[in-house]
């Protein structure tokens, strides 16, 4: 399985690539932006995509809304991650075709349980 992790934020990136290993995740691509994104699903497919929502040019919606609006990528599970509650974001996101979400700050136990929930049970 292949992950893209997107965040702005190298920490974030760090961590969560940290706890995919941890979760026996080996094939795992990393984004800066949205662009970022946007070129590295040019370049490869993915399985699972995990991104945060507050970036600049790009933010985690605007990727959510241009992956599901391309054939080639609009059946891709997406998680999108947030420190922001806000149960407006949440609906926005599921309208725009989110399979999960998640708020920071998260532990692995928390992101098992969101990826089980989008792909099914990790062994």
């Amino acid at each position: 399985m292949t992950i893209l992790i997107v965040d702005d934020q190298a920490s974030m990136r760090g961590l969560l690539k940290f706890s995919l290993k941890q979760l026996g995740f080996a094939n795992i691509s990393e984004a800066s932006s949205g662009q970022g994104a946007l070129a590295e699903m040019q370049l490869n497919k993915f399985d699972l995509i995990i991104s945060d929502w507050n970036m600049e040019n790009i933010d985690g919606l605007e990727l959510l809304k241009t992956i599901r609006s391309n054939p080639l990528t609009q059946k891709t599970p997406f998680i999108m991650s947030t420190g922001n509650k806000d149960r407006e974001r949440v609906k926005e996101a599921i309208q725009a075709g989110v399979n999960n979400y998640i708020v920071k700050p998260f532990n692995v136990e928390t992101l098992k349980k969101k990826i089980e929930a989008v792909i099914g049970v990790l062994t």
